[in-house]
């Protein structure tokens, strides 16, 4: 007991508001959304070891989601642990999201500080793609946890120069590549940048132990690939989303270069080939697959050609104009940060001045060995690298227009920068240095670029206290700077006061940010508190309703249909389904041939068209759909009536 008052004592209490204040922001929302796609996968995955070690989309395992199952093992186990709900899929997000703030609070404040860490902590707990990552079943959530606790174990090797943590790092990373693959890796030459810098071993030395946990992270990156790649296509699910049934494809090409391929040529500023409510065009028709045993479906490898981007843009990203990484700056993706980018470049440069001495200017050959050797120098090349690598990065990649909550892989590097620049502005401000001058224009400055951006995302009413907030304490500020009395306790309330203000708009921001795809609108006349992204939950129940009152005399699956979305939510219901299409309806799993033999084998006994009379999106731009669509609707039997559908909705098989 005496134990425990003094740990709770030991507990910064601006860092138990933070966390108090993200916990609540994060679990409030978990309830509410989730990725019915995925959530279906982690309920398939529940049914068998091959579905949960392969990462089957559907119960039978005749194709896989989209991403590499790390994420979704976790998720898994909650299920287990708890039943399959929104809930429970998206709890351990929640929580990693609740947990991050302290973890890079107590990672930062050894060599920055309290005021730094205090500072990082509670921009990680209001950036609002952190804030929707954190509170959803995507991947992205736990990747990010995952490489954040890469981020103290590379530091903990550095400064101890034990084996376990270098080894662990590369767990870390590796389990965060079967998160999402090769995103994974974008902090990766900032990690390594300063574990060079900061261990103190010969050359020699560290070429070994950097050998060492590359190899650990390649094996752990690339264990599940490999394996699916070396498991026959007969005996493991079609690779979902692809177009050859390779692994090597979802990996470099579907999680790989698809997303990042404006590298390599113009940015795309409209709706990606696949995505909901986007054109989809595919080359050429059916390819020639023959189901395997049991029915599932067996591929000849066909030439690749590019596959989907896997979910699409949100009324807030549809029309993002290509701006390059100047567009970080400018809504939509402004608003994923919460408008702090401005705030980080700024900090960023007065942080890295500070870390300056003057005898750098003098020699400049000397100031790898300042940042080797300076208080925090070589971790602020950590967070700045990981910072700077990742703007690049998203802010060129093409799915970043149409997937904007990609930015919150920002989220940590950017909350680290500015609690490393915050610290350094406090420190001058409070010794009244010409830096002082600064400070409350730049406040002012933030605050109206701020405003200026969020309007019709917030409400007039925080809108002005945030205002009148800033205005006053910079009034406060300037008045402190003047009469040099800067180091006073108002006007360290003033400073802190004005700063915490800039959070009060991204924090709104994020709670209201919603919906199943990437959230609100800015700008609309009101934060939307969800978007709409599947099927009439009313027409799912009817269909439910329906195929249970009838029975599904056998088979292996009760409904089919063209693509992931329209199954989803009968598998969370648990009626047994397949997207015979993959996703988006695209992907050349069953020919026709195969098709009718899938059927004839008592694997399928009803067929779901869309409610405009077709797959999930019509197979327009899919003509190896169309063969598939024409023999249900001539063969099999319109019994849409008795489950109170238009016809042409729902058919039953009447056998060969």
């Amino acid at each position: 007991m005496r134990r425990t008052l003094l740990l709770l004592r030991s507990v910064d209490p601006w860092l138990a508001v933070a966390m108090g204040i993200g916990a609540w922001v994060r679990f409030s929302r978990a309830p509410e959304f989730d990725n019915q796609y995925y959530t279906a996968t982690v309920a398939s995955m529940l049914q068998s070891l091959s579905n949960f070690v392969f990462g089957s989309f559907d119960p039978m395992g005749v194709v896989t989601v989209d991403k590499p199952p790390g994420a979704f093992w976790v998720q898994a186990l909650f299920a287990w642990l708890f039943g399959v709900s929104p809930w429970s899929v998206n709890l351990p997000q929640a929580i990693a999201g609740s947990l991050a703030p302290g973890i890079l609070y107590f990672l930062m404040r050894r060599e920055f500080g309290r005021v730094s860490a205090v500072a990082a902590a509670s921009v990680l707990v209001v950036v609002p793609a952190s804030i929707v990552i954190d509170s959803r079943n995507e991947p992205d959530g736990l990747l990010i946890f995952a490489l954040l606790l890469a981020a103290v174990c590379i530091v903990r090797a550095a400064e101890t120069g034990k084996w376990r943590w270098l080894l662990a790092f590369g767990f870390f990373v590796g389990f965060a590549f079967n998160a999402k693959m090769l995103v994974a890796f974008v902090p990766l030459p900032a990690f390594l940048l300063y574990y060079l810098l900061r261990a103190q071993a010969s050359v020699r030395q560290l070429a070994f132990r950097v050998a060492a946990a590359m190899a650990v992270l390649l094996v752990v990156s690339f264990s599940w690939a490999t394996f699916v790649a070396l498991t026959p296509a007969s005996e493991r699910p079609y690779i979902g989303s692809t177009r050859d049934n390779s692994i090597w494809t979802l990996v470099f090409r579907y999680n790989g270069l698809d997303r990042f391929n404006s590298f390599l040529g113009p940015r795309a500023t409209q709706p990606q080939a696949g995505a909901i409510g986007g054109p989809n065009p595919q080359p050429g028709g059916p390819l020639p697959y023959q189901p395997g045993p049991g029915g599932t479906p067996q591929q000849q490898t066909p030439p690749y050609q590019p596959s989907e981007v896997s979910q699409g843009p949100s009324p807030a990203n549809a029309n993002a104009s290509d701006r390059g990484i100047a567009g970080l700056f400018a809504n939509p993706l402004a608003a994923q940060l919460g408008w702090l980018m401005p705030g980080a470049v700024l900090t960023l440069a007065v942080a890295l001045a500070s870390l300056l001495p003057e005898g750098v200017y003098r020699r400049p050959f000397l100031l790898l060995s300042v940042f080797r050797n300076a208080p925090g120098g070589a971790e602020a090349i950590l967070w700045t690298g990981w910072f700077v690598t990742a703007a690049l990065v998203f802010g060129v990649a093409d799915a970043t227009t149409t997937h904007p909550y990609y930015l919150a892989d920002m989220g940590v590097p950017v909350a680290a920068v500015l609690g490393i620049g915050f610290g350094a502005l406090w420190q001058g401000f409070r010794r009244g240095v010409l830096l002082a001058w600064t400070v409350p224009p730049a406040v002012l400055a933030i605050a109206g670029y701020e405003a200026l951006l969020s309007q019709g995302a917030v409400g007039d009413l925080i809108m002005g206290i945030v205002l009148i907030t800033v205005v006053l304490a910079c009034t406060v500020m300037a008045a402190a700077v003047w009469n040099r009395l800067t180091d006073t306790p108002l006007a360290s309330y003033a400073l802190a006061a004005g700063a915490g203000a800039l959070l009060i708009i991204p924090l709104v921001f994020g709670l209201h940010f919603g919906g199943r795809i990437a959230g609100a609108g800015v700008g609309q006349a009101g934060p939307a508190r969800g978007l709409p992204a599947g099927p009439d939950p009313r027409r799912e129940l009817a269909i439910a309703a329906f195929v249970r009152q009838e029975g599904d005399a056998g088979s292996r699956f009760a409904i089919g249909m063209l693509s992931a979305r329209e199954a989803a939510p009968f598998i969370i219901r648990g009626i047994p389904a397949v997207a015979i299409g993959g996703f988006s309806g695209g992907d050349p799993i069953f020919t026709l041939a195969s098709f009718r033999s899938f059927a004839q084998q008592g694997n399928l006994r009803y067929f779901l068209m869309s409610p405009g009379g077709e797959g999930a999106a019509g197979p327009a731009g899919r003509p190896q759909m169309q063969p598939i669509i024409n023999y249900v609707r001539t063969t099999w039997l319109d019994v849409s009536d008795g489950a109170g559908l238009p016809r042409g909705s729902l058919y039953k098989y009447q056998g060969p």
